[in-house]
């Protein structure tokens, strides 16, 4: 079976209030013990494969928890044990036709090796909701992680669906979000613990995955995989974040998974009658939010040199802006956030009745085809665009490059990697040219206490011209190339 299962982490200060919120006389409580079990190298963990065994009051149950293609969903497999603590058998679950045989051939061998890892030790608080019509379990968790040397506590909120929808689960969600001031979290007890086992510090960074598209499904259901998939892509780096356990790639990609969502939107949302016109608003205020050091560092790492290699003046630069990691903490922590999430996750989740006569490969090669040509019309006149309306050409460009990579499934893979590689020159020479033009608004800021900067801004003046010529070459070698077929 599917668990669809959404945990939030509760701030100290409403820990309390949560609590007594539930003296409830339909309450129950569960002393929960439990033992994970993977290989010495963690070969389990590693496929993102969970398998416990775990005492519910006086009863062992043992439990296969598997990754599916949405983060929030998870194939759950499990059976009672009795009463009494036995040895761990995987045998079943080797026989289990629901069970992917790439998964069962990962047990097979290995489940000679499989021993415990850590140990989970939970008191929770359970109680049962019917909301509208649908019924949704609440467990809040306290206790901690036990490995061999090392503990880490945990508080921890656990809305589950048992029956009904997901738009009844976030409607019932949302109201507590905003009153205890929660924030999802997307890893679970297992990735926790073997982190903590293996003596992880740090959340691992969370890079764009492939993306498969069914050339039967229809438009809505293509498009909730896509956002689904930028989901997939966002909310791990957005857990490190609000965790305040990040650093700076963290961010960055935080930023590539909101853009990548963002493009999405903008080139694709006609597939579906349910997009809120909101979503693209809120998303373009959140990458805002995130910032960038990059500027600053664009200059020192790539400026730099070659002014140096022309034996131009040394100057000194400001201090990198860095957006303040507590700042970034509470933004991924705050209500506005989580409200978007939920309101996409709902949106991936809900039944979709919309109907097409157009394959989703012709409808999808009419999008690509719309933004090739016009970017071909930027490419002819762009000497005579002025430097917003490059910059917009330079992020139409990012964004036909995001919307293939969503759409390759579906065409020959030696035309993707064709098409894609066409662009990367343009591309390129368009984000330097970007980059010079940002070099400059920051240098000029310094020629009153460093005169020196003028050399620099001279070179800067000749480069940009230089690079615009290549710019429009690139993008009219690039615009005489055919789109996808």
């Amino acid at each position: 079976m599917f668990e669809i299962e959404l945990k939030f982490q509760i701030p100290q200060e409403k820990q309390d209030a949560l609590i007594k919120a539930f003296q409830r006389k339909n309450d129950r409580s569960l002393h929960l013990q439990a033992k994970y079990y993977d290989t010495p190298t963690f070969i389990l963990s590693q496929h993102s494969i969970s398998l416990r065994q775990r005492l519910e009051n006086d009863q062992w149950v043992q439990t296969l928890k598997l990754p599916t293609e949405q983060k929030l969903k998870r194939a759950e497999f499990e059976h009672g044990l009795g009463t009494d603590e036995i040895e761990l058998n995987i045998e079943d679950y080797l026989k289990n036709k629901q069970i992917a045989k790439s998964i069962q051939s990962i047990l097979a061998q290995n489940k000679t090796m499989l021993e415990i890892q850590f140990q989970t030790d939970i008191e929770r608080k359970l109680s049962t909701f019917q909301f509208q019509n649908s019924q949704i379990e609440v467990s809040y968790d306290q206790g901690q992680i036990i490995t061999q040397h090392d503990s880490l506590a945990l508080h921890e909120l656990e809305f589950e669906l048992k029956q009904g929808t997901v738009q009844d689960l976030v409607s019932f969600i949302l109201p507590r979000v905003k009153r205890y001031g929660l924030w999802l979290d997307v890893r679970s007890k297992a990735q926790q613990g073997f982190q903590l086992a293996q003596s992880i510090r740090e959340n691992p960074v969370q890079f764009q995955t492939p993306l498969n598209l069914n050339a039967k499904d229809t438009p809505e259901i293509a498009l909730k995989k896509i956002f689904n998939n930028c989901l997939n892509h966002l909310l791990p780096n957005s857990t490190a974040i609000a965790s305040a356990n990040f650093d700076s790639k963290h961010v960055h990609q935080a930023r590539v998974a909101i853009r990548r969502l963002r493009s999405a939107i903008k080139t694709f949302s006609s597939w579906s009658l349910h997009i809120d016109p909101t979503w693209q608003t809120q998303l373009t205020e959140l990458f805002r939010q995130l910032g960038s050091a990059r500027d600053l560092d664009v200059i020192r790492e790539e400026l730099l040199p070659q002014l140096e290699a022309v034996s131009a003046p040394k100057f000194k630069l400001p201090e990198s802006q860095t957006v303040d990691p507590q700042k970034l903490t509470k933004l991924f922590r705050s209500f506005n956030f989580n409200y978007l999430i939920l309101s996409l996750i709902q949106f991936i989740e809900q039944e979709s009745h919309e109907k097409s006569k157009t394959s989703i490969h012709k409808l999808a090669l009419k999008k690509i085809s719309k933004l090739h040509r016009k970017i071909k019309i930027d490419a002819e006149n762009y000497l005579n665009l002025d430097i917003e309306a490059r910059h917009k050409t330079r992020k139409d460009l990012k964004r036909l490059r995001y919307s293939v990579e969503f759409i390759a499934s579906l065409y020959d893979k030696s035309t993707i990697k064709k098409y894609l590689k066409a662009i990367k020159p343009a591309q390129e020479s368009l984000g330097l040219y970007n980059d010079l033009i940002v070099a400059e608004e920051i240098l000029i800021k310094l020629v009153k206490s460093q005169p020196q900067v003028w050399f620099a801004l001279g070179w800067i003046t000749a480069e940009k011209q230089r690079i615009l010529q290549q710019s429009q070459q690139d993008l009219l070698d690039f615009a005489q190339i055919s789109t996808l077929q």
